[in-house]
């Protein structure tokens, strides 16, 4: 619809009439899910050579909205969605998680996974960051909220050597006063330290911010994890392109911003 509204875009994307629509759906499907993290993760790579990323990263997740209908005592059209719930802001959700990790500096998506809406936020830590190491990104420091409290994610972050500063989570202190494995680490909870890094957490929320009100992903308009992955993967490719736009051409001031670039 764009590219048959806006001639100068059409001839700019090499095209002498627009596409139809069934050619980028069969685009899509040939590329596959994969290839466009793939594509992901060589434009992070990108923008770390022009800069250093990963020092100190946040991680969070957001639910997104599924394609299909969901009535009590009826099958969902997209049986890969489920219910999830987010207590501060969105509630009760049929559909998607995007759990994500990002530079809190830049403000940009590092690595992610898309999982179905019932998946913890402790639980996919792992997978998030064994991505990131795996793709070279070093942090010294993470930063999570208190969905990501456990034993477990603490113990994997330091084995790695990375300082991890997660907020506390009550119902891990129900049936005890301390816990003796916090002793070890390296910026003590709530210290004027770890307070001071805390608060740097929010940058992970204005990108999502960032996703959902400017690249419009509340909601997607496909069915299946696979296709669900690829509708998340363009927007997040849409924020590295406009940073690594901005490196290129000099633009460093804009490289958050995704709406109001310009070349």
């Amino acid at each position: 619809m764009f590219l048959k509204k806006d001639e100068y875009w059409l001839k700019k994307c090499g095209f002498q009439e627009p596409p139809h629509h069934d050619t980028f759906s069969k685009f899509i499907d040939r590329i596959g899910p994969d290839s466009f993290e793939r594509i992901f993760d060589r434009i992070v790579g990108q923008i770390g050579e022009r800069t250093e990323i990963g020092k100190v990263v946040a991680v969070d997740s957001t639910l997104i909205k599924a394609y299909s209908r969901s009535y009590k005592g009826s099958e969902p059209s997209d049986p890969d969605a489920k219910w999830g719930y987010n207590p501060n802001t969105e509630g009760w959700i049929f559909g998607y998680k995007l759990h994500m990790a990002v530079d809190v500096e830049l403000e940009l998506p590092l690595t992610f996974t898309v999982t179905p809406a019932n998946v913890y936020d402790s639980i996919e830590y792992p997978n998030l960051l064994k991505k990131l190491v795996k793709n070279g990104i070093k942090p010294e420091i993470i930063l999570a909220d208190a969905g990501y409290d456990s034993k477990k994610n603490v113990l994997l972050t330091l084995a790695e050597d990375i300082i991890p500063i997660i907020a506390l989570n009550p119902r891990n202190m129900k049936y005890t006063e301390t816990r003796e494995f916090d002793r070890i680490l390296p910026i003590q909870r709530e210290s004027d330290l770890w307070k001071q890094n805390y608060r740097k957490r929010t940058s992970v929320e204005r990108v999502i911010s960032r996703l959902k009100e400017e690249l419009n992903l509340k909601s997607v308009k496909v069915k299946g994890i696979g296709n669900v992955k690829v509708d998340v993967t363009l927007p997040l490719i849409a924020i590295l392109i406009v940073a690594l736009a901005a490196f290129k051409t000099e633009n460093v001031h804009l490289a958050k911003s995704v709406n109001p670039f310009r070349f």
